[in-house]
């Protein structure tokens, strides 16, 4: 497993870091997804074998947010 963490641009809320944290779970070969949104960033577990990085974040972007 790896972990990366994601700064996520654009959450105002609680439904921000709920909706950022479904799309990140749903990606395959995510086994985890805390998102914090006083930080503004996601931490997410993942089997690097299943699925690359870029992927996690475009799943933050196609849910209506910005990675930098």
């Amino acid at each position: 497993m790896a972990k990366t963490t994601l700064k996520v641009q654009g959450m105002t809320c609680n439904h921000c870091v709920m909706r950022v944290a479904k799309a990140l779970k749903a990606v395959s070969g995510v086994s985890d997804a805390q998102v914090d949104l006083a930080k503004a960033e996601a931490v997410i577990t993942y089997d690097d074998a299943k699925v690359a990085p870029d992927k996690l974040s475009l799943a933050v972007v196609e849910a209506g947010y910005k990675v930098s």
